[in-house]
C-alpha cells in the first residue's frame, strides 16, 4: 500500500459505458448485419431468377404451352413470351413438360423464399433506422452509409414509425 493511499478507497473500475454509445453501436452492428444478408439475398436471387428464366425459355421451346408455363412460373402470359423471345438460340431439349414443370415450380418457390426473407430483412432495417433516428444516436448520413439507403429516403421511410426497443 502506498503512504498516500492509506484509510481511502480508490474505485479502480470501468466507469459505466454511455447508453446512447451503446445503443449507437448496437444499431451499427445490426444495420452492418442487415446490409449484408440483403446483399447476400440480391445476388442469390439474380442467378436463381436466370435460371427460371432459362427453364422457361427452354420448356416453350420444347412445346409447352404459354398458359400452362405462365401458371406454374407464376408470370403473365406476355412475360412468358417475352422470355421465350430472349432466349432465341435454344435447341429442343427432348425432356417431357411435366418434369421441365416440376423444376420451374421449384425454383419458383425458391424464388419466392428469396422475396419473403428480403421483406422480413427490409422490416428489420426499417425498424433499426426508426429507432436510430428516435434516439438521436446517429445523423441520417451515418445510417444512409450503414444501410445503403439515400438519406432523404431514410426520413421519409421513417416518419411515423413506432419506436422499438433494441
Amino acid at each position: 500500500m502506498h503512504h498516500g493511499d492509506a484509510g481511502y478507497y480508490r474505485y479502480r473500475g470501468m466507469p459505466r459505458p454511455d447508453k446512447p454509445a451503446v445503443d449507437a453501436e448496437k444499431i451499427r452492428t445490426l444495420l452492418k448485419a442487415n446490409r449484408q444478408r440483403l446483399a447476400f439475398n440480391a445476388s442469390s436471387s439474380r442467378p436463381l431468377s436466370a435460371r427460371l428464366n432459362q427453364h422457361v425459355a427452354q420448356a416453350l421451346r420444347d412445346g409447352v404451352k404459354v398458359t400452362r408455363l405462365a401458371q406454374t412460373a407464376g408470370l403473365s402470359r406476355w412475360t412468358i413470351r417475352t422470355i421465350g423471345l430472349t432466349y432465341n438460340d435454344l435447341h429442343p431439349s427432348g425432356q417431357p413438360a411435366e418434369q421441365q414443370l416440376g423444376v420451374i415450380s421449384s425454383l419458383k418457390s425458391e424464388l419466392a423464399e428469396l422475396e419473403e426473407s428480403r421483406a422480413v430483412l427490409e422490416e428489420q432495417r426499417l425498424k433499426l433506422l426508426a429507432a436510430a433516428r428516435r434516439l438521436g444516436v446517429m445523423d441520417d448520413f451515418e445510417l444512409a452509409a450503414l444501410s445503403g439507403l439515400q438519406s432523404d429516403a431514410i426520413r421519409k421511410m421513417t416518419w411515423g414509425q413506432p419506436v422499438h426497443v433494441l
